[in-house]
């Protein structure tokens, strides 16, 4: 029995495309592709590994994105439905409560969102021919998380005052029912299967518990009822792969010269993150694997972890990316466990769109020490985008390797 999982970034622009295929433990086999939404060319590198013969195949297809404008163009609903997916994850910011103009822009007229102004961007959204295709046309499901623009506010937090009013509103949205569990709790975390239990989405809200940021680095994403729910679903799951999803960015870091955080990422909280590493490592979970949205382009990365002590003290995991190594000499060590992490964000806009000077300021901010750390050979992309993840269930008997793919062209 084996698992493979297939990960594309989409995008629109014509340049060329890069790929990159990567074998993970356990039999679970990830490519990881970039691809151009409009064109077939693609750039594979292949690493040697075992496979299974195809006796049978299930292939489920999750297409996740984020950081969408209601009010403008909307280009990927047509690509997207061409390829029949499962199911579709909102990754945050799927409206801009608090843009009070037309289109996204940095100067645009920005202020807190009501939850009337809310409700009919959501109506606008829903509407959208394109959605409505999509929706229609592939019959996926629909999930989703936010985070701050579709909360109400830029970098909202807990002390935004109509999230009770706009966690209706973003449930209404996604036509959850009304005697869900998720319109009885503070926030919209949420868990779901796919594939008949092989694949668990665990949704993690980071907004409507969130500690606000002038309180310092000890402040808590997710509050304790939440993070209590999140340990429970990882320890009882069965599932094979395990994709947990949120807003912001759970690995890389994003920091100014001075190393102090600016940007919206889990390391604003450097507890926090490492109690939600520890927890996911130390539960025995299989196959997680990371989706965010927020930052306006598509990225891969990776965190290697390791553990000094046995696993009972979870609080011993430390991450090699900072640190500057894995495991020690001492005995007590465990194997190295690596975590990825695929990020997708410019559905309507992104640092490309935003004026030709964007990307150059995307790239010295990126160039500061320590924000590149988790990022995986350079694979990230500033234009719009959107994910896709492919999974595929082989059962069968062991085989020989496939053959490699034939020589690169220009």
């Amino acid at each position: 029995l084996s698992l493979s999982l297939s990960l594309s970034l989409h995008k629109t622009s014509t340049s060329k495309p890069v790929a990159m295929q990567r074998r993970m433990l356990f039999g679970l086999m990830v490519l990881v592709l970039f691809n151009n939404a409009r064109g077939e060319a693609s750039r594979n590198v292949s690493f040697p590994t075992t496979t299974l013969s195809s006796a049978a195949t299930a292939t489920t297809r999750l297409l996740f994105g984020s950081c969408n404008t209601a009010r403008m163009p909307q280009w990927a609903w047509d690509p997207m439905m061409k390829m029949a997916p499962d199911a579709w994850l909102w990754l945050g910011d799927s409206v801009y409560g608090d843009l009070n103009d037309t289109a996204y822009s940095l100067s645009a007229n920005w202020k807190a969102a009501t939850p009337g102004h809310l409700r009919r961007l959501y109506n606008i959204q829903k509407n959208n021919p394109g959605y409505v295709r999509f929706m229609r046309g592939t019959g996926a499901k629909i999930f989703g998380v936010w985070d701050d623009h579709d909360f109400g506010d830029d970098n909202a937090d807990s002390t935004y005052p109509h999230k009770v009013d706009s966690q209706r509103a973003f449930l209404d949205f996604l036509d959850e029912p009304k005697d869900s569990p998720r319109r009885k709790q503070n926030g919209v975390y949420s868990t779901h299967l796919l594939d008949n239990g092989r694949i668990r989405l665990i949704l993690l809200d980071v907004r409507y518990n969130r500690t606000p940021y002038s309180e310092g680095q000890d402040g808590d994403f997710l509050g304790e009822d939440q993070w209590k729910w999140f340990e429970s679903v990882l320890i009882s799951s069965q599932a094979e792969v395990n994709i947990i999803a949120g807003g912001i960015q759970f690995l890389p870091p994003r920091t100014t010269a001075l190393g102090i955080p600016i940007a919206e990422s889990w390391t604003r909280f450097p507890s926090a993150r490492e109690r939600l590493l520890n927890l996911v490592l130390s539960s025995g979970v299989r196959a997680p694997i990371f989706l965010s949205g927020d930052v306006h382009f598509a990225e891969i990365s990776e965190a290697v972890c390791s553990c000094q002590e046995p696993l009972e003290n979870e609080s011993n995991y430390a991450l090699a990316n900072e640190s500057g190594g894995g495991r020690t000499d001492d005995s007590k060590s465990t194997p190295e466990s690596t975590l990825l992490e695929f990020t997708s964000s410019g559905l309507t806009h992104s640092w490309k769109e935003d004026g030709w000077i964007m990307p150059s300021l995307l790239d010295a901010f990126l160039g500061l020490p320590g924000n590149l750390a988790y990022q995986k050979e350079g694979l990230m992309y500033v234009g719009m985008n959107f994910g896709e993840i492919e999974f595929r269930l082989v059962m069968g008997f062991l085989s020989a390797p496939p053959p490699p793919p034939p020589p690169l062209s220009s």
